[in-house]
């Protein structure tokens, strides 16, 4: 590949990094929306209300809910590490790229 070609190369790899960057952003910005969805806990408070108004011990089931909504929660912000590893592997490649560039000037120089 000759220089020229590498530069446009590596013009496409800075556009693809930026690219992957706002992705990156974009779903932890989707992702953190988890973090405000209190729906489970609504469900879980209101059936404790009506267990305890009957006399009925709901605490292990709950307590299995919290748990399940914490790895829910876990998983989702997990989404991003697919957006994340793309991005590495764009910087990866710029940067090596950057370095035959340089070497290749350096060496006709």
């Amino acid at each position: 590949m000759s220089i020229e070609e590498m530069k446009v190369e590596l013009k496409r790899l800075d556009a693809l990094k930026w690219d992957l960057q706002s992705v990156v952003e974009s779903v932890n910005h989707t992702t953190r929306d988890i973090k405000y969805d209190n729906t489970p806990m609504e469900i879980y408070m209101h059936v404790e209300q009506l267990a305890e108004e009957h006399g009925i011990d709901v605490s292990y089931e709950v307590n299995t809910i919290r748990e399940k909504v914490n790895l829910l929660e876990s998983a989702i912000y997990e989404l991003v590490s697919p957006f994340e590893s793309e991005l590495r592997d764009a910087e990866y490649q710029y940067d090596d790229l950057e370095y035959e560039i340089e070497e290749a000037e350096n060496g006709s120089n």
